[in-house]
């Protein structure tokens, strides 16, 4: 078979990683960078640095991959992105973990800044949970299955759901199961704190230090979090636990799926919440119907299952 070529770029809250891809999924080139989105002072400024990174990347690998990045068998890039967000419209819409930003078609202006400087290439957009699934049916676990999810577990907990072989998104939008409510009862006591009840509330990075610090924790990242081992810290990680347990019953008895898969970057601390996660999960599901239970693992693209999404973006798109 003739060897084509990708890039994939995977853009989250903290970090934005890179990759030049073969149509194996293998990795030519990987790089990852600190995305600080609070450095400056207006949101604007933090959508051209962070487009103005990218356009560096993809710029950088041309350079020195000039063979694979142009002519016919480089099909194009391909863009993973915190959500919510458009895919068919290429905009982020009101992205949880963007301070500022609102309605920005990111796509358009990334692939407009990636041709000004004359890499003439066509950018494909998708969300990074969508598309962490696509890459583990591409290249990972989910071979062969046609109804399949992948929950990531990140600065945010994103999911990508494959049903029946498509991406469950209607109109651009969906997958968006990391907000649903797994804590009514502190939603009816803060109603105008929706998204401290969700299970990316509770069991994202960014929800595990903002409970840490409302107990007194005063470090900055989860690393420093698990290294204090203060035992009244750990209830955290129980209800981690809990809540990504609901959010894979959902997603069970919703979708009738072959399997569940778990990345992101809080897989390193999957010692502290995976087997609670499984143990409650199989009990819930159990009283509800065993016929839904399905296998929860860990994605076998692990931490790279965003960019490698991405880059498959290209292919899935020739096959629309």
């Amino acid at each position: 078979m003739k060897k084509t070529y990708t890039i994939g770029f995977d853009l989250g809250g903290t970090k934005l990683a890179a990759a030049l891809l073969d149509n194996n999924g293998t990795m030519l080139d990987f790089i990852k960078v600190p995305v600080d989105m609070k450095r400056e002072k207006s949101a604007l400024q933090t959508q051209k640095r962070v487009i103005g990174l990218m356009a560096d990347i993809a710029m950088d690998f041309k350079k020195r991959f000039p063979k694979e990045t142009t002519g016919k068998h480089f099909l194009g890039i391909g863009l993973a992105s915190a959500g919510p967000l458009n895919a068919e419209e290429g905009k982020l819409i009101h992205p949880m973990n963007y301070p500022g930003w609102k309605i920005v078609p990111i796509r358009d202006l990334v692939a407009k800044e990636i041709n000004a400087r004359g890499f003439k290439t066509k950018v494909h957009f998708q969300h990074d949970g969508t598309a962490a699934a696509l890459a583990e049916g591409w290249v990972g676990g989910g071979k062969g299955m046609r109804s399949y999810a992948v929950v990531t577990v990140g600065t945010g907990v994103g999911s990508g759901v494959i049903f029946n072989g498509f991406p469950a998104q209607s109109r651009g939008m969906g997958s968006e199961y990391g907000h649903t409510i797994v804590d009514f009862k502190k939603l009816q006591e803060t109603p105008d704190k929706l998204h401290h009840c969700t299970v990316e509330g509770v069991a994202s990075g960014t929800g595990l230090l903002r409970r840490a610090k409302e107990l007194g924790f005063t470090g900055n990242s989860v690393e420093e979090l698990v290294e204090s081992k203060d035992a009244k810290y750990q209830t955290l990680f129980k209800e981690m636990g809990w809540a990504l347990a609901c959010l894979c019953y959902d997603l069970s008895i919703g979708y009738n799926l072959e399997r569940i898969f778990l990345s992101g970057g809080l897989i390193k601390i999957k010692n502290l919440y995976f087997n609670d996660l499984k143990s409650h999960y199989k009990k819930m599901i159990h009283q509800m119907n065993p016929m839904f239970e399905c296998k929860i693992e860990i994605a076998k693209t692990k931490n790279h299952a965003g960019v490698l999404g991405a880059g498959y973006l290209p292919y899935l798109a020739l096959k629309k």
